[in-house]
Formats: C-alpha cells, structure tokens, sequence
C-alpha cells in the first residue's frame, strides 16, 4: 500500500479513528499484575489456548496489535520473543514506556494505527492480539496487512470477541450500554472465514456459551464468591455444548490461528 491509499483509508475512516483515539484517552490506567496465562480466571481456557497457539517464542519477532496495556507484550518478551507493540492511543502507549523503565525487558512501543501498520514486508514471525480486530472499521484490509507483514511460515493468533452470544448482547445493551466503544463491531463466524480465504488455512476455537452469566451476577452482585461457584456450574454444563457445530456461533470468544506458507 502506497502513501496515497494510505491516506485514502486514514481519511476515509477519520471519524472512527478519532472516536476509538478520544475514548481510550480518557482511560485512567494504574497498576496491575503481570500477565500469567495460566491464571485460574475467567478467560483461563481461552488464554491456555493462545499460550499453545504462540508455541515457543523465543527468538521470534512479533508484533502485538492493540497492544493497551502492554501486558502482552511484556509476557512475550519475558519469555525472550523480540516485540514490537503498537496502539493507537498514546495514552496507553506512554503508560507502557513508564512501566518498561521499571524492568530489564526491551520492548519497542509505538503509536500506530493498526488498520495500516507501518512496517516494511515479511518482517515479523508473529502477530498476535487480544481483543482488537472488532475496533477495526475493514478487517479485510486489516488481514490483508497482516499477511504482508509476515515472514514465509509466520502466523497470525488473536483472541476475539463474537457477536450473537445473548448473555452478552443484553449486558452490552441493557447492563453496561457505556462499556464499550461505539464503532465496536464484535465478529462473526463469517469474518474469521475471511482469514482462512486469504491465508488458505486457518485454526479455531470458540468458548464460554452460558458461563458469561456468571459475569453479570458477578457485576451485579459484587460477590467473588458467588462468580466461583456459578462459574464452575456453568462450565460443567456447557462443556458438552462446545461438540455442537451449530452452537460455535454463539459462544462469547474465538481465537484462531493462520500461517503464511
């Protein structure tokens, strides 16, 4: 993509950009607990199965897309991946530059926009994000950067939120309407296709049907307790839910994983 098309997107979606830039600027970010993807949490099954999907990143250059916080990036290069993390927000960006002072990690943070990312050809072994793509107005585009940014045999795995959970939907609307981003667009079964018709292969899984209910009772009732105790039913019920084909759809996260060969 040449500078001139370059600008084409960045005008033509602007309002989009700004908005996402505007929200995420006015978030006050203190501090937390590094990222262990073996935390016994809510998103424990689905975090297992990206630790898996990266496989051994040592050595590896990758690039964390949205990279927010940082906590990604920070987990890739303390087990020895070179990374590169980007984010449209220099809120987010100038929060994890202050935290990589503190350690003896080498992490280059930029301010980009991951629409378009800002990278020569097949550089990267890795990209990788959480929770990102659905705040990208063309996600085509999107994977079509991502497959110029690899090298041969490189991969793309992100973790992503899907639309038609109900449990969900009725929390994004009713419950917590100011939760999330306007131009948020959780994904469908059929935008994850897309990356399996440009890539030619693709890996994925979808979880957490029924368990997010254990999430509102827990915003709801403020009782961690309570969360457990739900969230371990809930889980044991909807574990034979994840055979049915059809079901897939309707689950609250997938993460897929696709290589450039």
């Amino acid at each position: 993509m040449d500078d001139h098309e370059k600008k084409k997107v960045l005008s033509k979606f602007h309002h989009i950009f700004e908005s996402e830039e505007n929200y995420y600027s006015k978030k006050i970010l203190g501090p937390e607990k590094a990222l262990d993807l073996e935390d016994e949490n809510f998103f424990r099954q689905i975090n297992l199965k990206l630790k898996k999907a990266l496989g051994n990143v040592k050595g590896k250059k990758v690039l964390d897309v949205g990279c927010g916080r940082g906590r990604l990036s920070f987990y890739l290069a303390q087990n020895g991946a070179n990374v590169v993390g980007i984010d449209l927000s220099k809120n987010f960006i100038d929060f994890c530059n202050k935290k990589l002072k503190k350690s003896n990690l080498q992490i280059d943070f930029k301010v980009m926009n991951a629409q378009i990312p800002d990278f020569e050809d097949n550089m990267f072994d890795i990209i990788v994000g959480s929770r990102i793509i659905h705040h990208l107005p063309d996600i085509e585009l999107f994977f079509r950067e991502c497959k110029r940014l690899l090298k041969k045999k490189g991969f793309i795995t992100f973790i992503e939120p899907l639309k038609r959970n109900p449990i969900v939907e009725m929390n994004r609307r009713h419950l917590n309407p100011k939760g999330r981003t306007i131009h948020e667009h959780p994904l469908l079964i059929s935008d994850i296709m897309k990356v399996k018709k440009m890539f030619g292969n693709i890996k994925h899984s979808e979880y957490y049907i029924i368990s997010p209910m254990a999430m509102i009772f827990k915003n709801l009732f403020r009782s961690p307790r309570l969360f457990r105790i739900l969230y371990k039913i809930l889980q044991l019920l909807e574990g034979p839910l994840y055979k049915i084909k059809f079901l897939r759809q309707y689950c609250w996260q997938t993460i897929f994983r696709s290589t450039k060969v």
